[in-house]
């Protein structure tokens, strides 16, 4: 029983060493070592693997950090006007400058729009976007994605978890996102988190799913270990937990200064600037990404159509500045002067003709057949290809994902199932681009009342924009947002 005891308190003790040492010293103590007498080219390759061990995270975040200031700065120093910008007049160039601009920028507009004249700003800004059709589902769910994740009570992205992924008894790295509400949570009948299982070594895409909390095991490693874990493929393994009575004491500290930070809040000059600055992010970040994203599309038209507009017709061959939008405009009508003409008997000819001489061109008839046949199931107006969002079980049962249903199963793949099923398409998230193509029994498959728009939001956010139940229209986490504002107005009053 003594040995026992000895034991068990050397290894603690060897823990405590390795949590406050970190890996980085064991790795060095390994290289460095001796192990009897090394030739000269084993000390050399220690030497070098100990440079590239110690030069490597620095030159890498480094690099990184500068990567991102001389991002920002390339895209806000050349908005500067020429008297403004102190690059113009100094025999060198201020690094930082224009990062330095946008958290100026940011902290102002954080400011203005807590008082009552920056709100009905904001209010009639929102209301012009809203009559946008595009423009208005774009904005919306990135203003409640950003809403979401930078509120202080929020808890999207701040959990690790074990769940079953892909089968029981195989496990996988998760992220909670949100308790699953509205019409998921009523249809299924359950506590169901909302999971992002990323991908590896790429954590930006992956699967949403819903998980029941019953099967969800949350980890107490951070999130910033979850990911070196995700992206390392499992190289980076984050250290063991701190025993029960250890993390009993963090427990009680933690607690002792979020009362200390309670009783500075109000007196905290760098607390009120952070929260103007998330203010400042909150109303500008949306509305900049949404313009962005259209910018983008506007010019890849324009730079497309434009240089074949004739130089007579084209107006930019005459005035001293460019039209944005005009290569979008010049599409849409010749796409609608294209639709009249192949209304008419004439234009049916043609279309006959072409389809004729397409499909005698060994290559391009496949390529011309599945994108016509393509494009006609999907803009057909009597069409459901992706049109409906549904839920099913993937990858396993009681593990549930939301897909869109392409169409009816047909043919041989119908022939060959013992049941009825449907194309189901399983996007990944947060880029819906991708996925897989599953033929899912039509039994299995619970059909949503959310619009696909809104199923594509929810892909996208990653479960953190949840759409209005239809049944009850409204969404249920609106009684928990109006409660904590309330506690938090009588906590600040």
């Amino acid at each position: 029983m003594t040995r026992r005891r000895k034991r068990a308190k050397q290894v603690r003790k060897e823990a405590a060493v390795r949590r406050k040492g970190g890996s980085g010293a064991s790795v060095e103590h390994e290289l460095f070592a001796p192990h009897g007498r090394p030739g000269f080219l084993t000390r050399l390759r220690n030497y070098f693997f100990a440079g590239v061990l110690v030069t490597a995270p620095v030159a890498v975040t480094v690099w990184v950090a500068w990567a991102f200031i001389e991002f920002v700065d390339s895209r806000v120093i050349p908005l500067f006007p020429p008297h403004w910008n102190p690059e113009s007049y100094l025999p060198f160039s201020v690094p930082g400058l224009g990062l330095l601009v946008v958290v100026i920028f940011l902290l102002i507009v954080g400011m203005l729009t807590a008082g009552v004249v920056g709100r009905m700003i904001m209010a009639q800004g929102e209301k012009a976007l809203a009559q946008l059709p595009v423009i208005r589902s774009i904005y919306s769910a990135l203003k409640q994605i950003f809403e979401t994740v930078l509120a202080q009570r929020s808890t999207a992205f701040r959990q690790v978890a074990l769940v079953e992924y892909p089968s029981r008894g195989i496990w996988a790295i998760g992220f909670v996102t949100a308790r699953a509400k509205g019409e998921v949570q009523r249809l299924l009948g359950g506590n169901v988190v909302s999971i992002f299982v990323p991908a590896t070594p790429n954590p930006t895409t992956g699967f949403l799913l819903f998980v029941p909390n019953q099967d969800v095991y949350p980890l107490e490693m951070t999130v910033e270990q979850g990911l070196k874990l995700v992206i390392s493929g499992g190289i980076v393994v984050p250290p063991r937990g701190a025993t029960a009575a250890e993390a009993q004491e963090i427990i009680e500290a933690q607690a002792a200064q979020q009362e200390t930070r309670k009783k500075r809040r109000r007196s905290s000059l760098l607390l009120r600037l952070r929260n103007y600055l998330i203010a400042g992010i909150l109303v500008t970040a949306p509305a900049a990404i949404t313009f962005w994203l259209a910018w983008q599309f506007v010019t890849f038209v324009d730079n497309r159509v434009t240089p074949l507009i004739p130089p007579a017709w084209n107006p930019e061959s005459y005035l001293p500045f460019g039209l944005p939008g005009l290569g979008l405009v010049v599409a849409f009508i010749g796409l609608t002067v294209v639709g009249m003409l192949a209304a008419g008997l004439l234009g049916r000819a043609f279309m006959r003709s072409s389809d004729w001489i397409m499909n005698r061109v060994p290559v391009a008839r496949s390529v011309y057949g599945a994108v016509k046949q393509i494009l006609e199931t999907v803009l057909a107006r009597k069409s459901n290809a992706l049109r409906e969002c549904v839920l099913f079980n993937y990858p396993r049962d009681e593990v549930w994902s939301i897909g869109f249903i392409t169409g009816v199963t047909e043919g041989e793949v119908q022939e060959l199932t013992d049941s009825e099923v449907v194309n189901v398409f399983l996007p990944t998230a947060p880029n819906p681009t991708s996925g897989f193509l599953l033929f899912v029994p039509r039994s299995e498959v619970i059909r949503l009342q959310m619009a696909a728009e809104d199923g594509l939001k929810m892909v996208v956010s990653g479960g953190i924009v949840e759409p209005p139940d239809p049944v009850t229209g409204e969404r249920q986490d609106e009684a928990e947002s109006l409660q904590e504002r309330t506690e938090d107005e009588r906590a600040t009053g």
